[in-house]
């Protein structure tokens, strides 16, 4: 199964995947944007008004009762990075058309739309033509708290200040909220000003999961946005992500936190992204390290030595970087440290036996064959690497990580190094020795 397209015109291009198994479908409208420290924190804020309610439904609550009466769509807004890209948008979970009363299937389609192209091309406005000033400050405010309340999840913030230092010197280095003082200083004019920018140069990229034919629904999408795009090729650029392939040197970072548990974050060169032939290897090295209840990081530094709460790996493919996050006693950091890069080692010496390989290649089997089961997780996948150029069905990535052999991950393993050690210091007494996790 892989999503036909259809390029609309030079700003708009549609993905269909069409599919029996599913009750319900989904569509999405994406923005993607190059990462600018200058708007990139801009462009979060205005996606939380422009969803605050627009000319025809001027609130929250008449923007939920339009889609209440659209058999209860559920739209949600999209705002993460995908490697060096900022992807912003809207997405919404709507009933499959064969479940509808005959005719409404489409019109519900292209109800749904509309909610959406008003959403992001006609918001309110107050007299002076400016985005509403009472929902400018609300949602500056909400940003604010969003930014202080990371302090209130110390593992959620190690991990925050980890990637500022591991990416400092590529775009996604960029906080996606931005500071406190940058958001202070934005003004209903400002933002204005910047949707108008966005407005101007906005490519969207439409994405369906549903039982609805594809070309129909391409041609409902076209009825419904093309009026709203320019009919030219210009548009904002976006560059190709950058791939550091190995650590030149190690960056060690340490902060203090009133806290009682000691945050370890390391982050590790891989050299190996999304669109590398042996990103398939990487992601199964990955889970054999720490991303399984029987990796090497969960069995050894947790369970054998007893020197963390939690132990685990993340594997970033769009960025080829794994992330290993450890919770513990601060006095235990350097054991700690330790071990985790032991195991690191070992796993470049090949110290794994083959159950543990087909069972991370299994794992991988089964996460991709249950992606079939959600209209979202559909289009997480196929989305994430139409931006990165490929296509590439499900059974064709799970027979990859089929045929992923111990060689394979060797190879890959050996390439790891380690950037950045960020340790955040609790500096609360702990209430002893009895393993204890502030996430939990």
């Amino acid at each position: 199964m892989i999503p036909k397209v259809y390029r609309v015109s030079p700003r708009l291009c549609v993905r269909a995947c069409q599919t029996e198994k599913l009750k319900a479908g989904m569509i999405s409208l994406s923005v993607v944007l190059p990462i600018d420290r200058a708007s990139t924190y801009m462009t979060s804020l205005l996606l939380s008004v422009l969803h605050r309610g627009t000319k025809r439904y001027p609130s929250v609550a008449a923007l939920n009762r339009r889609l209440d009466y659209l058999f209860g769509t559920e739209m949600s807004v999209r705002n993460y990075y995908r490697g060096d890209c900022h992807v912003v948008g809207l997405a919404a979970d709507l009933l499959g058309s064969e479940y509808l009363p005959q005719g409404q299937g489409e019109r519900l389609m292209e109800d749904v739309l509309e909610v959406m192209r008003d959403i992001l091309f006609d918001p309110l406005l107050d007299e002076h033509g400016f985005l509403c000033s009472h929902y400018v400050e609300s949602e500056k405010n909400l940003q604010c708290d969003a930014i202080r309340a990371l302090k209130n999840s110390p593992r959620a913030y190690a991990i925050e200040h980890c990637l500022e230092t591991l990416y400092q010197n590529e775009p996604c280095g960029v906080p996606i909220y931005g500071t406190e003082e940058m958001i202070s200083r934005v003004t209903a004019e400002d933002l204005t000003a910047h949707w108008r920018r966005l407005i101007d140069q906005i490519k969207i990229e439409c994405f369906y999961v549903g039982s609805d034919e594809p070309l129909a629904v391409s041609d409902r999408v076209a009825d419904v946005l093309l009026p709203m795009l320019r009919d030219d090729t210009k548009g904002g650029a976006v560059p190709p992500t950058e791939i550091v392939r190995s650590a030149e040197t190690v960056r060690q970072v340490s902060e203090e936190l009133a806290v009682a548990q000691g945050q370890l974050v390391i982050g590790v060169r891989t050299g190996v992204s999304i669109t590398d032939p042996d990103y398939y290897a990487c992601a199964v090295a990955n889970d054999m390290l720490g991303a399984s209840p029987i990796s090497k990081l969960f069995v050894n530094v947790r369970e054998k030595h007893g020197l963390c709460y939690h132990c685990s790996s993340s594997y970033n493919s769009y960025k080829g970087v794994i992330l290993i996050t450890c919770g513990l006693q601060p006095q235990k950091r350097a054991l700690a440290e330790r071990e985790i890069l032991a195991q690191l080692e070992s796993l470049a010496k090949g110290e794994f036996d083959p159950a543990e390989l087909d069972a991370s290649k299994k794992s991988y089997e089964n996460v991709y064959r249950q992606l079939e089961d959600s209209p979202t997780a559909l289009e997480s996948y196929y989305l994430g690497r139409a931006l990165m150029g490929i296509e590439e069905s499900l059974d064709d990535c799970r027979r990859k990580f089929a045929s992923v052999t111990r060689e394979d991950v060797l190879r890959v393993a050996k390439r790891f190094s380690v950037d950045t050690v960020y340790f955040l210091n609790g500096t609360l007494p702990s209430d002893g020795e009895e393993a204890y996790d502030e996430e939990s």
